[in-house]
């Protein structure tokens, strides 16, 4: 006769896929995705792993890891947005006003990680080079050739407006009836003016 089988608490039921790094990260980011930064726990990571919590540091040291991986996959992630957005061929203007709509755009879709994208990755060596990326596309797409001062000038104002464009649209800032997307054409021109 065949021995039962009883699964132990703590380890996996048929059917749950084996916990990895990978998937603990994959989870927080959905988490950090749905609900914001602040949901971000270790027991609503396994709760949503169906896993006891100390499980857990198999695979990762503590909540701050988990939350640096979560901040550099969302900067991989706007990066990547911004590189789609700038696939198709055309005009200078185009470029520019492209950039600038798909900045906005990824604020508005993803708005808990395009929080852990605004502060600088200079001094972090880790998130430095994909820090680095978005700032060369961001560069080229607005026709910076060379990164010196007046440039930079440039592109700080240029994302200040924009942020604070975004912000202020995100927590219902804008209560006049006059249309928010005709709004923003008119910074897209207005920000255009300045690269062109």
């Amino acid at each position: 006769m065949a021995k039962k089988i009883i699964h132990k608490h703590g380890r996996p039921t048929k059917g749950t896929p084996t916990v990895t790094r990978d998937l603990i990260v994959s989870k927080a980011l959905n988490l950090v995705k749905e609900e914001g930064l602040s949901s971000l726990t270790l027991a609503n990571v396994a709760k949503k792993l169906k896993i006891r919590t100390p499980s857990l540091y198999n695979h990762i040291q503590d909540l701050e890891t988990l939350k640096f991986e979560i901040r550099k996959e969302s900067l991989q992630l706007f990066l990547e947005y911004l590189q789609i957005s700038q696939q198709s061929n055309g005009s200078k203007k185009n470029k520019i006003q492209t950039v600038i709509s798909a900045y906005r755009s990824f604020a508005k879709e993803f708005p808990h990680l395009y929080e852990l994208t605004l502060p600088s990755t200079e001094m972090d060596p880790v998130l430095k080079p994909i820090g680095d990326s978005i700032l060369d596309l961001v560069s080229q797409s607005l026709g910076v050739a060379k990164l010196d001062e007046s440039s930079i000038h440039k592109i700080r104002i240029l994302r200040s407006v924009l942020h604070g464009f975004i912000d202020l649209e995100l927590r219902g800032g804008f209560g006049k009836s006059e249309s928010v997307e005709e709004s923003f054409l008119i910074l897209i021109d207005q920000q255009t003016s300045v690269f062109l």
